[in-house]
């Protein structure tokens, strides 16, 4: 079995192959050996759709045995998977705040039929015909039939924000900058602050180190900023 194949296995299908499986946050997670390199793997479902990006396989983690995989994957999903209810509370972690919005943007949307506005070149028949009868999502980028369930996940990453300014003070403010300037390689990447700061707000790139200067912060967030790049820089050997 492919990894395409997978992609298209329905609940049905899984559930009549699993060994077992678990509900995780509402998401009905099944354990199944796919046999070949994909292994004793878990199939993410929810809705009755297969949420097959938050899907985790043996592939990925050779030398472990069934159970060592079971635990694993019990370990990690609820670090993946989240309730609505979770989307709108606060927390004091930036990398658990990004999960959160990786998973409204990414894995919730999937519980629905839609048709994605990405596309390279030029627009698919497909996705011309969804633009003209669907009812757009800037939330997960993608048509869907449904303008409810579209106007619901605008709702929950508006809470999901309200709930979560990563800006709110210092301490906050550095530990964000710090998790986006790892992520950016921010040592060695020569548009590292233009990089960094639009994953915040948005500057021009100018190439003269200037878009801090753009962002309108206060001096203590500034001074967050600053001192997270010298901590980072002074953490990578690179």
């Amino acid at each position: 079995m492919n990894i395409d194949e997978i992609k298209k296995l329905t609940e049905k299908q899984v559930n009549a192959m699993a060994e077992s499986w678990e509900d995780i946050k509402g998401h009905r997670v099944y354990f199944a050996d796919l046999g070949g390199n994909f292994g004793y793997s878990a199939l993410v479902f929810c809705e009755g759709h297969h949420i097959h990006y938050a899907n985790d396989y043996e592939l990925h983690h050779h030398g472990k045995t069934h159970q060592e995989l079971h635990d694993w994957y019990m370990q990690t999903l609820p670090h993946k998977l989240f309730t609505e209810e979770e989307l709108m509370e606060p927390t004091d972690d930036y990398g658990e705040l990004t999960r959160k919005e990786h998973f409204l943007r990414n894995y919730y949307p999937m519980r629905r039929d839609y048709v994605t506005m990405f596309y390279i070149g030029k627009p698919s028949e497909e996705q011309e015909a969804a633009e003209k009868a669907m009812y757009p999502s800037h939330v997960a980028f993608a048509y869907f039939d449904d303008p409810d369930f579209v106007r619901h996940m605008a709702d929950l990453l508006d809470a999901l924000h309200a709930a979560n300014d990563p800006l709110r003070d210092y301490e906050h403010a550095k530990s964000a900058f710090k998790h986006e300037m790892f992520n950016h390689e921010y040592p060695i990447n020569w548009q590292g602050d233009w990089d960094v700061i639009n994953c915040f707000t948005k500057v021009e790139y100018k190439g003269d180190g200037t878009e801090i200067d753009q962002t309108g912060w206060s001096a203590d967030i500034k001074r967050a900023y600053r001192d997270a790049a010298h901590e980072v820089s002074m953490a990578c050997d690179w």
